[in-house]
């Protein structure tokens, strides 16, 4: 990953004074209760495991409670549910915390400046004398670094905070791993964690794998907690980034400050003081879905480990967005393409596929080629950045599969408008096979473990199907055209299913 990646222009110390806590949650996701606990952090060990889970009476430290709550734990599996027992439990304070959160600014960020600042607000709120908050706000890079120490108050700290403005890309992927060299570079008496807030539905981290991420993360032994916003994102690939790395995954549909405000702040104060509970890891179950039990709360506290990652071959980042019925390159996206040309260059050996797309606004008769022509726009500018045309193929998919299926904001057309990154391996090109298309990620999940059962590597994508949202599956993996046709004939004599090439 190049150097920069992970880079700041300023880094501005500031000493909060923040007043108060938003509290109003209008979010459909359920959040902490007085009558009910949070979950903030899970510890996997090989026998052992450990949750951490906080509630409103442990946060006045001179008023703990004297005793530990009745806890039970069940493991829910398809076949059974397991009682998880013995479990030893303890009321555990973390003197001092350092917490990086990682804010998305890229087109596709929906948060005004003052509901961010409002977000900041009600975070900063937390901080005990020896906390401190990193606030970052990213888009490919890094673009905005802010330090955090409370827990002095100051109002105008936050009014005054430069929030940048939507626009370009993100890459996530590179933020995190680029927060965790920091970490690993720059040690600390501090326990550290990280918070993801993202928006992105297509993401440019095309340097840096989920599994690089998640080994920084389990060798440092800080969790990753991620934040998604938005209706239309793949949930399971950053689920398992969070719960693989002891992390808690959160979805919310639409960005509410209030609900966004809440969960952290939740979320600050169980790392600080918490139940720990240690419990005999489940068995026989491979993703159990976990309820821990208060007799004092109301709900359980449900924690679901959720399930493994697609494969990372078939990823697909956004590399460029677009004018409408423009194919213009802009200058916002040269450090991208810089990227991306040095490392295609250092691999000569390497093939990537440019998909181009465009939006349901733009002329019908003209989607098509339009799309083309984006591509080959990011190809004729990666070519003089010194690309060998060999290792770059073009395909156009129209509007056929967008991001947002109803463009209801000019940002959600615009973000329709792109050029898509595959890495293309020796071991799949060029041959695929079509499995069919179903309604749903669910569905989609469960036809891509259907065939894993089966000895085939498949992956999904979104798409539009009969002027709805659909997913398409797809088999990979072939190496040449007579491999593809003799699975295709394979499967049809053994599983009576028609599959066609791709």
């Amino acid at each position: 990953m190049p150097k920069d990646i992970w880079c700041w222009q300023r880094v501005v110390p500031l000493r909060t004074k923040l007043s108060f806590t938003l509290w109003i949650a209008t979010s459909s996701v359920i959040l902490a209760e007085e009558s009910t606990g949070f979950l903030v952090r899970m510890e996997y060990g090989t026998t052992q495991w450990q949750a951490w889970i906080t509630a409103p009476h442990l946060w006045n430290l001179a008023a703990l409670p004297p005793s530990t709550l009745d806890w039970r734990i069940e493991a829910l599996c398809p076949a059974e549910t397991t009682v998880l027992q013995p479990i030893n439990v303890t009321i555990a304070t973390i003197p001092a915390w350092e917490v990086l959160v990682c804010i998305d600014r890229s087109a596709a960020a929906s948060l005004s400046p003052f509901a961010l600042r409002r977000v900041v607000e009600a975070l900063g709120s937390t901080l005990r004398p020896a906390d401190r908050l990193v606030l970052v706000q990213y888009r490919y890079r890094a673009e905005a670094l802010h330090t955090f120490l409370g827990p002095q108050t100051d109002p105008s700290v936050t009014d005054t905070l430069t929030i940048l403005p939507p626009a370009g890309i993100a890459a996530p992927l590179h933020i995190l791993q680029g927060a965790l060299e920091y970490c690993r570079n720059s040690p600390s008496l501090r326990q550290r964690a990280l918070v993801l807030v993202t928006e992105a539905s297509g993401e440019a981290s095309f340097l840096v794998g989920p599994g690089e991420v998640i080994q920084s993360a389990q060798q440092l032994a800080i969790p990753i907690s991620v934040v998604q916003i938005g209706t239309l994102n793949d949930r399971s690939f950053w689920r398992t980034i969070a719960t693989q790395t002891g992390g808690i995954y959160i979805w919310v549909d639409t960005a509410d400050p209030n609900t966004l405000g809440r969960y952290l702040t939740w979320f600050t104060r169980g790392l600080q003081t918490h139940y720990a509970l240690s419990f005999p890891a489940p068995r026989g179950c491979a993703r159990p879905r976990l309820q821990f039990r208060a007799d004092q709360w109301k709900r359980a506290v449900e924690h679901w480990l959720g399930d493994s990652l697609l494969p990372l071959v078939n990823s697909l980042s956004t590399v460029c967005l677009f004018e409408a019925g423009d194919t213009t390159v802009t200058p916002e996206y040269e450090s991208v393409l810089n990227d991306l040309a040095h490392w295609l260059r250092a691999h000569p050996r390497a093939t990537a596929e440019l998909i181009g797309h465009s939006g349901q606004s733009e002329g019908l008769q003209e989607r098509l080629t339009l799309a083309l022509r984006r591509a080959q726009a990011v190809r004729r500018r990666l070519l003089q950045l010194g690309v060998a045309p060999h290792q770059l193929r073009l395909r156009s998919e129209g509007s056929q599969r967008p991001i947002f299926y109803f463009e209801q904001t000019p940002e959600q057309q615009r973000l329709n408008r792109r050029v898509e990154l595959r890495w293309l391996h020796p071991e799949q090109l060029p041959h695929e096979l079509l499995a069919g298309t179903v309604v749903s990620e669910d569905r989609a999940l469960y036809a891509v473990k259907l065939w894993a059962s089966r000895g085939y590597a498949a992956y999904f994508e979104p798409i539009v199907h009969r002027g709805g949202p659909a997913y398409r599956i797809k088999l990979w993996g072939f190496a040449t055209a007579d491999q593809a046709e003799r699975a295709r004939r394979h499967i049809w004599q053994r599983y009576r299913t028609l599959l066609r090439r791709w």
